[in-house]
């Protein structure tokens, strides 16, 4: 069974569902490309990895607490006097946190003669669309995509958080986005922005320029993961989304679903 909404579900922004559909969506997405690719490519999910700390590793070596009065004998009578007890003394210390490991699927299309990444497709997370670590780790990664001669594709499902930076002029306000930036064309890119009452838009991939470009339905990809993830199963519609929607949208949402809420 499909989603009831006729584009993006906004019950699958929930932190609850995210990282498994994120997961699953790429890998349907993988599978529409490999379909669709000519002879010499494939397409294959990859994955940044990376750990984020405080950089805090300050060691100071530990000092020698005082554990013990050693024994000592009393050489005139010939008699061993036993060591007196004594409570351990302790120094506090702060150990270095661990690193916490981040990783995001993506999915790179791949000249197969070559071995070359012609072409990369990114899915945001909501760590990306958030001041900290991840958000900087993910833009310097973008950057790269975006210096290298790599066609790059970025997808944003999410209503949450910070837009990433999509140039001049400035995209119509929407509820998601995705934008396409050919190598031999930027920085020129093209961008798709679209409601949560939107059909998902069909995305032209391109390719080497002798190959053009081929397509990539985004409906498609999310329905099968809907599917895959058992979501009509999970998703309570009879109440609003974790990530609310603006009001005249949940009464539009409401209405589509058939639900009736009090005032």
């Amino acid at each position: 069974m499909p989603s009831p909404f006729p584009g993006m579900d906004p019950y699958l922004e929930d932190c609850a569902f995210w990282s498994g559909f994120h997961a699953t969506y790429m890998v349907h997405l993988r599978g529409l490309l490999t379909k669709a690719l000519p002879a010499g490519y494939y397409a294959d999910v990859e994955q940044h990895v990376w750990l984020q700390d405080d950089d805090f590793d300050v060691r100071e070596p530990f000092g020698y607490p005082d554990a013990y009065v050693a024994g000592h004998s009393n050489h005139g009578g010939g008699v061993v006097v036993a060591a007196e007890k004594q409570v351990s003394v302790s120094t506090e210390v702060t150990l270095a946190k661990i690193p916490r490991k981040s990783q995001q699927k993506f999915v790179k299309i791949v000249d197969q003669p070559g071995n070359r990444v012609i072409t990369v497709i990114e899915l945001l997370s909501p760590s990306n669309k958030h001041s900290g670590p991840d958000r900087e780790q993910y833009i310097v990664k973008r950057n790269q995509y975006l210096a290298s001669g790599t066609h790059f594709v970025e997808i944003d499902l999410l209503r949450d958080g910070d837009r990433m930076p999509m140039g001049r002029p400035r995209p119509a306000s929407a509820d998601y986005y995705a934008i396409v930036v050919r190598a031999n064309l930027f920085p020129k890119a093209s961008v798709w922005a679209f409601t949560v009452r939107d059909a998902m838009p069909i995305l032209p991939i391109p390719l080497k320029l002798k190959d053009g470009d081929i397509t990539l339905e985004l409906r498609d990809g999310l329905d099968r993961a809907y599917e895959d993830g058992g979501y009509q199963n999970r998703i309570d519609y009879q109440s609003p989304p974790a990530i609310h929607l603006r009001r005249p949208d949940q009464a539009w949402a409401d209405e589509f679903l058939n639900v009736k809420r009090p005032k």
